[in-house]
Order: structure tokens, then C-alpha cells, then sequence
């Protein structure tokens, strides 16, 4: 993760704003998170928000740093 933040701060995509996120839902229809998006030049990064956490960020406009600053979120490979 910390590797992410730096490219995110030499890229200076900072204050860009989150677009892409998709909601992490079971075969019973329950709701764990949401995965969002962070496209770099090289490469697109994948970020989990468990639930309930995912629900306030999905209100506000989200940038990348907010995101990544974020204490439950998780960078998948």
C-alpha cells in the first residue's frame, strides 16, 4: 500500500476523483463491500472497503488520497 501512495503522489493523481467501484455482493444477495478502482499510467489498482464503510464514502465525492487514506482499505493483487 505504501508503494501505491507514493506512485499516486509522483503521478500526482491525489485529488483525482474515484468513478470506477463495483459492489462485492454473494449468492445471497448480501453486500460485503466495494471495490473502487485506481487507474495509475501502468497499471489499474484494485481497493476493498468492507461494509459498512464503503456505504459514507460512496456519499461523498471521493478522491484517490481519501480513498487510500482510508483505515479499512485493503489493496488486492
Amino acid at each position: 500500500m505504501q508503494q501505491l501512495l507514493q506512485l499516486i503522489e509522483k503521478e500526482k493523481l491525489g485529488n483525482q476523483p474515484v468513478t470506477q467501484h463495483t459492489l462485492v455482493i454473494d449468492d445471497k444477495q448480501v453486500i460485503h463491500g466495494a471495490l473502487f478502482f485506481v487507474k495509475t499510467a501502468r497499471k489499474t489498482f484494485k481497493i476493498m472497503i468492507p461494509t459498512p464503510f464503503y456505504e459514507v464514502l460512496l456519499t461523498n465525492n471521493l478522491t484517490v488520497q481519501s480513498l487510500l487514506k482510508h483505515p479499512e482499505a485493503m489493496l488486492l493483487s
